[in-house]
């Protein structure tokens, strides 16, 4: 390992439990933010099942769908790409320079917005022909596009926000208008029954941007007035080449997935077919609140120390460390209650994902590890090998998937779950340090290794019965992880 990061004196311990309270802190804004977010998407859900049934459901997921897809591909990625660039220039302490890239951002993202809501008004005969087969749903998807702009406006703002930390108003920004607009709508689907689905998601939309504007930046407003269409084009240049790799890497894995889907149905049929995409949520969206909640704060931190090695190479050691602390006593309960969580998630006829889902908790793991290292892919602005590590890794995910399945059946998709993170793992190490110059702290492969056993261990236990085992395994994580957190945030 370099001299870089080899060791962290202990001058600096002061710093490190600064940083791991700033860590904590970010998790107790947004984690509660995720599981807010899943719990309204569940009581939308439960409504429109129970008033409108199974045609509303069906409906309101192929509306949904459609935006997510028009809004993935309008803003061209630079809800993320763009917070690097404010980063940065919020990292700078120069006014006048933060706000040129504010200016910047926010004329990017507008112009993004006008320019797809047009295309989505003028491509909506088609996608109603595509979608539905007849030309009855015009109208419903002229007026979505209006939802085009507006989430334009709101990743802007909310980019803004996150790269000038303000993370307490991103916050409220997205808790505001989940509880707003679920609020305005459960009326619409009461009444209104089916012809309330496109109103109520236009209603999320507005209210989302309300309370972006409401929490907006407002320090770099009216500056830069004089900034020239062709200096816009030239300065914004680098974040939109990221953001564009941003989103084909996300096109990519998309197709992946249905790819593997759709061949998974035409091998097993459409029950199995659902139960590797409930056990593949419960991991992804329910597994991975964590990850989610640290990377809003994690991400713009890392962006604007891209310009110092050490730095960078603490930040990243110390944020594995603990995402390692926080992930194995949670791996360890999980495994413990595997099946009441399953059976609450969804119901005992899912029980055929819980050695599934196992495996693929302990290829969390590696996951986080990989997870921390990459970012600086992004947070150096290098484009190109983030598009060909995440599609290299997409591609590699499919082969897995497809050997494993044929070996294993759904357990076996699980397995290959932890195989794909190890590959990722080690091809990202080996940009981290090669491309990069980066390495990690001496710590962070013991932490590696204890978790990856303690993981282990659990998983054994509780596939042989050894229950006192597996909870004596989620009893020693549990209290040794508190006690190296509480001694980080303890500490001055």
């Amino acid at each position: 390992m370099s001299t870089q990061t080899k060791d962290i004196p202990s001058s600096n311990h002061g710093h490190r439990n600064a940083l791991t309270r700033g860590i904590f802190k970010a998790m107790g804004l947004f984690g509660g933010q995720q599981v807010l977010s899943i719990i309204c998407g569940l009581v939308r859900n439960k409504l429109v099942a129970i008033w409108i049934g199974p045609a509303g459901v069906g409906l309101l997921g192929v509306y949904s769908l459609v935006l997510d897809m028009a809004n993935n591909i309008s803003n061209l990625g630079i809800r993320n790409s763009s917070v690097r660039d404010l980063s940065i220039a919020h990292a700078s302490g120069k006014s006048e320079y933060i706000a040129r890239v504010v200016a910047v951002v926010r004329r990017w993202s507008w112009a993004l917005g006008v320019l797809w809501a047009f295309v989505m008004l003028a491509a909506s005969p088609l996608l109603s022909r595509v979608t539905f087969g007849d030309s009855h749903h015009v109208w419903e998807f002229m007026a979505l596009s209006a939802c085009v702009l507006v989430y334009a406006v709101t990743n802007c703002e909310q980019a803004v926000m996150q790269g000038t930390k303000r993370l307490r108003h991103l916050a409220q920004t997205i808790v505001c208008g989940l509880v707003s607009g679920l609020a305005i709508s459960i009326p619409m689907y009461y009444y209104l029954r089916m012809d309330g689905i496109v109103p109520s998601l236009i209603v999320y939309a507005v209210c989302g941007c309300i309370f972006a504007l409401v929490f907006r930046n407002r320090d770099f407003d009216h500056r830069h007035s004089g900034l020239t269409v062709k200096e816009t084009v030239k300065e914004g240049s680098q974040f939109v080449k990221l953001g564009i790799c941003i989103t084909i890497s996300t096109f990519v894995g998309m197709l992946v997935s249905y790819i593997f889907m759709s061949l998974l149905n035409n091998m097993s049929g459409a029950e199995e077919m659902g139960l590797y995409k409930a056990g593949d949520t419960l991991v992804n969206r329910y597994g991975s609140l964590i990850f989610a909640s640290i990377g809003l704060e994690y991400y713009p931190r890392l962006a604007a120390a891209s310009n110092s090695r050490r730095r960078m190479g603490v930040f990243v050691s110390n944020q594995i460390n603990i995402i390692l602390y926080l992930l194995v006593p949670v791996i360890a309960i999980f495994l413990v209650a595997r099946e009441l969580v399953v059976d609450i998630l969804y119901s005992s006829d899912f029980r055929g994902i819980v050695s599934f889902v196992s495996w693929c908790m302990v290829g969390l793991v590696l996951k986080g590890v990989s997870w921390c290292m990459a970012f600086v892919i992004l947070a150096k602005g290098a484009s190109r090998v983030f598009l060909v590590t995440e599609s290299v890794s997409a591609v590699v995910c499919l082969v897995l998937n497809i050997t494993f399945y044929h070996f294993g059946g759904l357990n076996g998709i699980g397995l290959s779950y932890v195989v794909w993170y190890a590959l990722y793992t080690v091809m990202i190490s080996v940009v981290y340090r090669h491309r990069f110059g980066l390495s990690l702290h001496r710590s962070v492969p013991i932490h590696l290794l204890y978790a990856i056993a303690a993981a282990a261990l659990s998983l054994w236990a509780v596939e042989a019965g050894l229950w006192p085992v597996a909870l004596a395994v989620a009893v020693a994580t549990g209290a040794w992880s508190f006690s190296r957190l509480r001694r980080r945030l303890s500490s001055r």
